[in-house]
């Protein structure tokens, strides 16, 4: 695609090292001084973005575009050719990503303009986001709740960031929350108790993750949540590939009784898992580990007190008998052992009614909300 210029900008696709580190290092200038902003690892945002270290780009296709005025770099988006959506959806639907930005319309459209472009020409007729890359991982624009930091694999983005979408035709096409408990504020009331003992009566069992044995308890994850999650609005089936390699990254911080099976006669029907938040050991660290930072991460990592429930499914044919309800009981249990007593219940769809109620029910509040928009390419 050729450079486009307006106004002195132009939008520049990315290409070679030298550029990849731009687009990398972007967001380190933009949101320096905002003290709620984590700083990713540096060195994991230059392989996210390389096929041989990121399993999702194994068979689907990303382009990222710089936006410069100047000569400097004032804002970056990727173009997500997302094929396992359009294969899941039967749709041409594209996606934008890594989206950064400095408050101009002018360069927010411009590259905007470049995704879409780039995806037109893919045979693409809807541009969505923010997803970095998949709905899987980390997506959705914050749209309230910019009073504290994001927890572990969750968005943050200025407030201005929405008025640049909506003030260029994007409309919300979903919303979901992230809820906190704490120890201090949970209810479990009786029910929840009963529900456990007569889920036991009813032959059901539950256990942690297997560490010993994790690519075994990880394809179980993968397949439940693939079997699990299928009705969601905007589901993808995720890989084996893609879940070990979450794994791998999350393995020094995983508490295995935090990860939790239902299991109905031995056969997995359930899981919850929730990781420790290691945005509270990155935060102070630059996104750098050398030369000193690893051991102020490894001091960081025994400090944290709270956790994100991250991905909790039960199979379609085992839900409405309370197993999500003991999966959280359980969990609060766990997490009180490893000195943690702080939760984000995220993210859970607007649409999701039954996972809303429960989490009213324990006395969880939303503290964030965060939107898919999209807009018909042109």
């Amino acid at each position: 695609m050729e450079t486009l210029k307006k106004h002195d900008i132009e939008i520049v696709p990315v290409r070679g090292a030298r550029q990849r580190r731009e687009f990398v290092m972007l967001p380190y200038r933009l949101y320096r001084g905002d003290r709620n902003w984590v700083p990713p690892l540096v060195a994991d945002e230059k392989k996210f973005i390389l096929p041989r270290h990121n399993p999702f780009l194994k068979d689907n296709r990303v382009e990222l575009f710089l936006c410069r005025r100047g000569g400097k770099s004032v804002g970056r988006v990727a173009a997500v050719l997302n094929r396992d959506h359009q294969r899941h959806h039967g749709d041409r639907c594209g996606f934008f990503g890594q989206f950064e930005c400095v408050n101009d319309p002018v360069a927010a459209a411009r590259l905007l303009q470049a995704a879409a472009a780039w995806l037109r020409e893919n045979g693409c007729d809807t541009l969505r986001g923010p997803t970095s890359y998949s709905l899987n991982g980390v997506a959705g624009l914050l749209i309230d709740g910019f009073d504290r930091p994001p927890a572990v694999l969750m968005a943050y983005n200025p407030p201005y960031y929405r008025a640049l979408l909506e003030g260029l035709g994007f409309r919300q096409v979903m919303r979901f929350f992230a809820y906190e408990v704490s120890r201090d504020t949970i209810r479990f009331s009786r029910v929840v108790g009963r529900l456990q003992e007569r889920l036991s009566d009813q032959g059901f069992t539950f256990r942690p993750f297997d560490l010993a044995h994790a690519e075994r308890d990880m394809a179980i994850v993968i397949d439940l949540f693939n079997r699990a999650w299928a009705d969601n609005w905007g589901f993808v089936p995720t890989t084996l590939a893609e879940g070990l390699d979450d794994l791998k990254k999350m393995r020094p911080v995983l508490k295995s009784d935090l990860i939790l099976f239902a299991e109905k006669e031995g056969r997995p029907v359930g899981f919850s898992l929730s990781l420790p938040d290691i945005n509270q050991a990155l935060r102070p660290l630059n996104g750098r580990l050398f030369p000193f930072n690893w051991l102020r991460l490894w001091r960081n990592l025994k400090r944290i007190d709270a956790i994100r429930v991250t991905l909790m499914g039960v199979l379609k044919e085992f839900r409405h008998l309370g197993i999500d309800l003991a999966f959280y009981k359980m969990t609060a249990e766990n997490a009180y052992k490893h000195g943690i007593f702080k939760a984000e219940m995220s993210w859970i769809l607007e649409s999701n009614e039954p996972m809303n109620r429960v989490l009213r029910h324990i006395n969880a509040e939303v503290t964030k909300s965060y939107a898919i928009y999209e807009k018909p390419i042109a």
